[in-house]
C-alpha cells in the first residue's frame, strides 16, 4: 500500500510540474491533457525504483525466476538514494521563497538538501537493506514526504510557507487530503512499528536497562499518535489541540534523543553521536527561527520532521547492523579464539610432572579422573609398612 500511495503522489507532482502552473496557484478546472501520460510514466519509474530498492528477498527471488536480471545491493542503494534526492530537490522547488533569506538562496539549498539526502540514504540503505523493519519504515518516511510534495503542488493557499507546514492541510480539497492522509498513515505506521524498530535492542550486547526498551517503544508510539493528531485535527479547526499534538511529537523526540544513553548501557556510538547532533541541530534551528529570524516556521518544521524520521531510521540501521555483526561467523570465530587464549596460557604454565610419579600432563588435553570403586580404601589409608594392618589407620581415624 505504501508503494502505491507514493507512486500516486509522484504522479500528481510530475503532472503539476508539466502544467507549469505557479507554485501555490489553484488546481481547479485542470483537465486531463498531454501531461497525463508523462505523469503516469514518471510514477511507474518511481514505482520500479522502489520495487528494486525495498523488495524483500522472496520478491527478488521471484523476479529472478521470471527471467529478470539479479539486483545487487549497490543498485538498490542507488535507486533509494535517487528517489530521496528527488524528494529533496522538489521540496525546495515548491518552497523556494522560504529559502531566499539564506545564503545562496533556494539553489544552494536544493543542491545541499538533494545531495545530502541522496548520498546519506544511499549509504544507509546499503548497510541496512537486509532488515525488513528498516525497509518498511523507509517507505513510511517516503510516503509522508511524497504526500507533502503532492499537497504542495496542488494547494490553492498561496504563500502557505509564510505561515506554517500544517497550512497544507487546511484547504478542504484534494491538496489537503494528500497532506492529511499521508501524515495520518505515516503516524499510524510509526506507532505500530515500534516493536519492530526496536527488536534488535534485545540483544545482550546492548545491555538494556530495566524499563529501557518499554520506554523507547512508548515514546515512539507517542510520536506516531501525535503525528496522527496533527493530520486528523487541522490547524484551522481546533488550533490549540493541533498545537498540542505537534508539541507532543517534538517532546517525545527530545526525550528519545537526550536520554539515548539511559535506555541501554552500550548503545551504538553512531546512534549516540547522531542523537546529540540532532538535538543540537533542532535547537540551532529554533534559535535561527525564533531569535535571529533567518527563516520562518515552515523551514523549522521541515527540519524537525526530517530529524524525527532520520533518527528512527538510524536506530534501526545501527542496532540491526550491530546485532548482525554479533551473529556473523567471523565474529563468533574471533570470540572463540579470545575464550581459548586463557586456557592455552594456563596449560603452558602448568608445572611439569614429577619424575617417577604420575603420568605427564598433555598440553591442551584435560586429565581423566579414575572413577573410585565403591568399598575401596583411599590411598592415604594404606598401611604405612608391611607390619601394620591395612585398616589400622582407618580405625584410628574413626576413633575405634
Amino acid at each position: 500500500m505504501h508503494v502505491l500511495l507514493i507512486v500516486l503522489a509522484f504522479a500528481i507532482v510530475i503532472f503539476r510540474l508539466g502544467e507549469g502552473r505557479p507554485v501555490g496557484s489553484s488546481s481547479a478546472g485542470a483537465v486531463l491533457d498531454v501531461w497525463m501520460l508523462p505523469a503516469v510514466a514518471g510514477g511507474a519509474v518511481i514505482g520500479a525504483a522502489l520495487l528494486v530498492a525495498s523488495a524483500s528477498p522472496k520478491t527478488l527471488a521471484l523476479l529472478g525466476r521470471v527471467g529478470l536480471p539479479s539486483v545487487q545491493v549497490r543498485h538498490r542503494a542507488q535507486a533509494n538514494g535517487l528517489v530521496w534526492a528527488a524528494i529533496g530537490l522538489l521540496a525546495v522547488h515548491f518552497t523556494a521563497p522560504a529559502f531566499e533569506p539564506l545564503p545562496g538562496g533556494a539553489l544552494l539549498a536544493a543542491l545541499v538538501l538533494g545531495l545530502g539526502l541522496g548520498t546519506g540514504t544511499a549509504h544507509l540503505h546499503a548497510a541496512a537493506v537486509s532488515h525488513e523493519a528498516y525497509r518498511t519504515f523507509n517507505l513510511v518516511a517516503m510516503l509522508l514526504a511524497s504526500g507533502a510534495l503532492a499537497s504542495m503542488s496542488l494547494t490553492p493557499t498561496g504563500s502557505w510557507w509564510t505561515l506554517n507546514f500544517s497550512t497544507l492541510g487546511t484547504s478542504d480539497d484534494i491538496a489537503a487530503a494528500c497532506f492529511n492522509v499521508a501524515i495520518v498513515v505515516s503516524g499510524l505506521a510509526m506507532a505500530l512499528l515500534g516493536p519492530a524498530l526496536t527488536r534488535a535492542l534485545r540483544a545482550p550486547r546492548f545491555g538494556l536497562r530495566r524499563g529501557g526498551l518499554t520506554t523507547i517503544r512508548v515514546l515512539i508510539a507517542v510520536i506516531g499518535a501525535s503525528l496522527m493528531g496533527v493530520g486528523l485535527v487541522p490547524i484551522d479547526g481546533a488550533t490549540d489541540l493541533h498545537n498540542l499534538f505537534a508539541c507532543g511529537a517534538a517532546a517525545g523526540f527530545a526525550v528519545l534523543s537526550i536520554g539515548v544513553r539511559g535506555y541501554a548501557r552500550r548503545m551504538p556510538r553512531t546512534l549516540v553521536v547522531f542523537s546529540y547532533a540532532a538535538i543540537t541541530v533542532e535547537v540551532a534551528a529554533m534559535v535561527a527561527y525564533d531569535r535571529l529570524g533567518l527563516f520562518n516556521l515552515t523551514v523549522f518544521e521541515i527540519v524537525a520532521f526530517s530529524l524525527v524520521f532520520a533518527w528512527l531510521i538510524a536506530l534501526v540501521a545501527t542496532t540491526s547492523a550491530a546485532a548482525a555483526d554479533e551473529r556473523s561467523p567471523a565474529r563468533r570465530r574471533f570470540v572463540a579464539r579470545r575464550r581459548r587464549k586463557p586456557e592455552v596460557a594456563a596449560a603452558r604454565t602448568r608445572p611439569p610432572a614429577r619424575s617417577g610419579g604420575s603420568t605427564p600432563l598433555h598440553r591442551g588435553r584435560p586429565r581423566r579422573r579414575t572413577p573410585r570403586v565403591r568399598g575401596a580404601l583411599p590411598r592415604r589409608l594404606v598401611a604405612a609398612h608391611p607390619e601394620e594392618p591395612p585398616d589400622a589407620r582407618l580405625r584410628e581415624s574413626r576413633g575405634v
